[in-house]
């Protein structure tokens, strides 16, 4: 009596668009076999697809029938597109088999497989299967296309959005709860004053769960301001289309996020991985070797110390208590005359009354300039209209226009907003120089850091009990230089560990005091 294994194998789309039933095989495969006279050594049932044999079932047969061999002489299909819909991979395990002393037979397309020819005709059995999944993937992409340049968006619906279907029964999305998380990402995020991953684990903390890839890609995606990017396919471009979907955030406000991305907009502050305990961490420098200082715990006899020290390895330590209350006797004492400040503010007043007229001036010649790409739109509208020009250049020159006009959009509203909030913020300012260790003593852990950015360009360094600075912030250096009678601080309300340094930089840091 011969012998064989059975195998039968369908995928979930298989038996929902053509009813293949695994039940349904295995009794063909047994009637089959009963009225061969071939006894049965075991069954093996897969639902997975068939592109590749790296399903677990079938790595379990190669398995049974090598710890078996010369036991099994059949492996039974129904047909040859369930043994294998890669004529390729099919033919590789067919020979693997065989070195097993294993057959392979579909017993509803069977072979006599001592005629030469027919050995065209498996190759017609095993290539069909095949032809026919890349023409279902063909189709199917060519249908998702249409759909894409239709506007809608056919895929998983991004963060922010959910799927749906619309009254026609068509795909669609619209917002869901995430939305007003994703704006706050793009408007938080345009301001300059968030590195990328600071700002991801603050939005994570409220509830848009993004890993870092996820949220780089979020901030790039044009699907939030109403546009379908498709890519590029045979020698067809890439493109923007407009989606069918409501934005989330504006046009300008997404190539505002473009520009810090691509460094064009320079981040107003640096953030540093911190918490409560190290708000310095990542503003301290290392006096004996120039790296940064980070902060770590320790348990002692008394409770848990908190540390500042040198990530190279050196011995430079602080205990963090010790370096606070240094670093705000130093803050302190970096203050402003009320009377100098009135001072500055009458001049800037003065002069940015003179330079008002500048700047109406810059914001008429920019507004002219959208004008012109808006008019060059226009133009180029009528000559697609015309057959003039290809679709595909139309869709690049329209994104360029979009860029550009979005940056110059960008500078209208600096320019604009510059002299709506003068008086109040240059005040504001001034009261925060004057005051400077009170607002920072009473600032949040992030207002504290964005302090840290904007007064101190580079790194600090504590040495001697004193801080000094690579490169001071040259006009808060000028405002409250103690030489020039801007200070009220004088030389003995510093104490022993927050010496002045930041106005007297010693030699071997820059710029020098001459």
């Amino acid at each position: 009596m011969q012998t064989a294994i059975i195998y039968t194998r369908v995928s979930t789309d298989e038996q929902a668009e053509k009813g293949y039933s695994l039940r349904d095989q295995e009794q063909r495969l047994r009637k089959h076999c009963e009225s061969k006279d071939i006894e049965i050594i075991k069954h093996f049932q897969d639902d997975h697809s068939a592109k590749t044999f790296e399903r677990p079932e079938f790595k379990n047969l190669l398995e049974f029938i090598k710890k078996n061999k010369g036991v099994v002489k059949k492996l039974l299909i129904v047909k040859w597109d369930r043994f294998s819909r890669n004529m390729e991979a099919s033919l590789t395990m067919i020979t693997q088999l065989m070195k097993l002393g294993v057959t392979v037979e579909a017993i509803e397309q069977p072979l006599d497989e001592s005629v030469p020819e027919n050995l065209l005709m498996k190759a017609f059995y095993l290539a069909a299967p095949q032809v026919e999944n890349q023409r279902r993937s063909l189709n199917t992409t060519n249908g998702m296309r249409k759909a894409m340049k239709e506007g809608r968006w056919v895929s998983t619906a991004p963060f922010g959005y959910k799927n749906v279907r619309d009254a026609a029964n068509k795909p669609c999305i619209v917002h869901s709860e995430l939305a007003p998380l994703v704006k706050k990402s793009f408007e938080l995020f345009a301001t300059g004053t968030y590195q990328i991953e600071i700002l991801r684990k603050e939005i994570y903390k409220q509830g848009l769960k993004v890993s870092r890839n996820q949220f780089w890609l979020l901030l790039r995606n044009p699907v939030y301001y109403g546009m379908i990017r498709i890519k590029a396919l045979n020698d067809e471009p890439e493109e923007l289309v407009q989606g069918l979907h409501e934005p989330i955030i504006s046009e300008e406000l997404f190539f505002e996020v473009q520009s810090v991305l691509s460094g064009r907009k320079k981040l107003k502050t640096k953030h540093a991985m911190v918490n409560d305990e190290y708000p310095l961490r990542g503003y301290l420098q290392c006096p004996r070797c120039g790296k940064p200082l980070t902060g770590s715990s320790a348990l002692g006899n008394g409770g848990k110390y908190f540390y500042y020290h040198c990530t190279k390895g050196c011995n430079e330590r602080h205990k963090s208590n010790t370096l606070h209350s240094a670093f705000d006797n130093w803050v302190s004492s970096i203050s402003l005359k009320p009377e100098i400040g009135s001072l500055y503010i009458s001049i800037m007043e003065d002069i940015f009354k003179t330079k008002e007229g500048d700047r109406d001036a810059e914001i008429k010649k920019l507004e002219a300039e959208i004008t012109k790409n808006n008019e060059l739109m226009d133009k180029a509208a009528i000559k697609l209209i015309n057959d003039e020009l290809d679709k595909f250049a139309y869709n690049r020159l329209k994104e360029r226009n979009a860029k550009d006009c979005a940056a110059l959009r960008s500078r209208i509203t600096e320019l604009k907003q510059a002299d709506s909030g003068f008086t109040i913020y240059c005040k504001f300012g001034f009261s925060l120089l004057s005051n400077m260790g009170y607002y920072y003593s009473t600032a949040t852990l992030e207002n504290k850091q964005k302090m840290l950015g904007l007064i101190f360009p580079e790194k600090l360094v504590f040495a001697n009990n004193t801080f000094q600075t690579t490169q001071p912030n040259e006009v808060l250096t000028l405002l409250c230089s103690a030489d020039k009678g801007f200070s009220d601080c004088k030389k003995e309300k510093s104490s022993k560990n927050a010496a002045p340094s930041y106005l007297v930089t010693p030699s071997g840091f820059k710029p020098e005091t001459f």
